[in-house]
């Protein structure tokens, strides 16, 4: 049941793709990674009420960290992109709220000392409750084949068939857990707070695109498309390319010169400087791969700002159990930094997976993991190692040749 009574479910107003007909337009295109929920009973109710509801963000902060991407794109500030790889409901509390903004805002300070520079700070909090999965499917302790976990957005961590059912009632949650994360980093704010998520559900993506002539994610102040979404022609790059806010685009190994330029010119067409982040996610053996990407933008001239997330291609299985390697991550941040150097580009920042709590998901060496770690979704940084990552950054960025310390 909605939990608005005042809402009359008959009142087609509220329907977003009816009051902004592009919208209507998008959602004919093809979206990948979408949960199996397209013939739920319920769906077009869930989707009116989010439509009903409050932004979470509004213009004047989108306008605020679009113009401090663009000093970043302009070579005159780096930016830090960090948070939970998957959050979880639970970690909208006040208390776990407070830590981990208390710790990326020492990076951020620290990154900031270190250089000389401003550091603009954006948070994957507020609403990074879904995530795609290379498989649909895992296997469960006991033996049996359960669709796999998409974030609390979707389904429940909780190996069992019914937890993993895909649930879009628990998009209103998403929104309520959103809205809550927010209010706390509000009440212990002394400067702004950006805040930013993977744009992946359509059905929670699509009712909160709100304005009049310029659409715009009132969901939070940046909203990126991943690896496995970024095909241009279809639904997540051009709803993107509709909206005003600041917008990322991961870029795997496999991306070619011709795709980014795409990309870019389908996503930012005026050159608005710091409206669109490229973020490299390649692994360690494949940074190779950026130099004729680099070479590509840089001769269109596109205003890009550039990020680097050392985390997803450097991911690896031991005992069944993901973990991801210090030096393999420091190596592709290294070779960021001296590939973009060399072909003209700002090394503009890092989008890591950082979590607060005392976990050892990361490692020196594979002889040190013992495959007993159990991440939400994929291995996060502790603190110890999250400052070493960003101070090893900082180390190239103040290093004229941008090479090995």
């Amino acid at each position: 049941m909605l939990r608005n009574s005042a809402l009359d479910l008959g009142r087609r107003e509220f329907l977003d793709l009816q009051r902004f007909p592009r919208l209507g337009e998008l959602s004919r295109l093809p979206a990948a990674h979408q949960p199996p929920w397209a013939d739920h009973t319920d769906l077009e109710c869930i989707r009116a009420e989010l439509a009903a509801l409050p932004g979470l963000v509004g213009h004047q902060d989108i306008a605020a960290l679009g113009a401090a991407l663009g000093r970043v794109a302009c070579g005159e500030a780096h930016v830090l992109h960090i948070g939970e790889c998957a959050e979880l409901f639970s970690m909208a509390t006040a208390e776990h709220v407070g830590r981990r903004l208390a710790l990326y805002r020492r990076m951020a300070d620290h990154l900031a000392e270190r250089t000389g520079r401003e550091v603009v700070l954006v948070l994957r909090m507020a609403g990074q409750h879904a995530k795609p999965r290379s498989r649909p499917t895992e296997t469960s302790p006991d033996g049996a084949e359960i669709p796999v976990y998409l974030g609390d957005a979707v389904n429940d961590l909780t190996a069992t068939p019914q937890a993993r059912r895909a649930d879009p009632w628990r998009l209103l949650t998403s929104y309520d857990r959103s809205r809550d994360t927010l209010a706390h980093l509000r009440g212990s704010a002394d400067r702004p707070v950006f805040v930013s998520h993977e744009a992946l559900l359509k059905d929670y993506e699509e009712p909160l695109t709100r304005g009049g002539p310029r659409l715009y994610s009132a969901g939070g102040h940046l909203t990126w498309v991943g690896e496995r979404t970024r095909n241009f022609r279809d639904w997540h790059v051009q709803w993107a390319a509709s909206i005003v806010n600041p917008v990322g685009v991961k870029l795997g190994a496999a991306i070619s010169r011709y795709e980014v330029i795409d990309l870019v010119h389908t996503l930012d067409p005026y050159r608005r400087p710091g409206r669109v982040s490229l973020i490299s996610r390649l692994g360690a053996d494949r940074t190779h791969r950026l130099g004729p990407v680099a070479q590509a933008v840089t001769a269109s001239r596109a205003p890009v700002v550039w990020q680097c997330d050392p985390m997803h291609g450097n991911t690896r299985t031991l005992a069944g159990t993901k973990l991801r390697l210090l030096p393999d991550l420091r190596e592709e941040i290294t070779a960021f930094v001296r590939t973009l150097r060399a072909h003209g580009c700002h090394p503009g920042g890092l989008h890591l997976e950082v979590t607060p709590d005392p976990v050892l998901e990361c490692h020196e060496a594979v002889a040190t993991a013992d495959g007993t770690a159990c991440p939400p979704c994929d291995p996060r940084l502790n603190s110890d190692q999250a400052l070493d990552i960003v101070d090893h950054f900082a180390r190239l960025l103040i290093t004229p040749s941008g090479g090995s310390i």
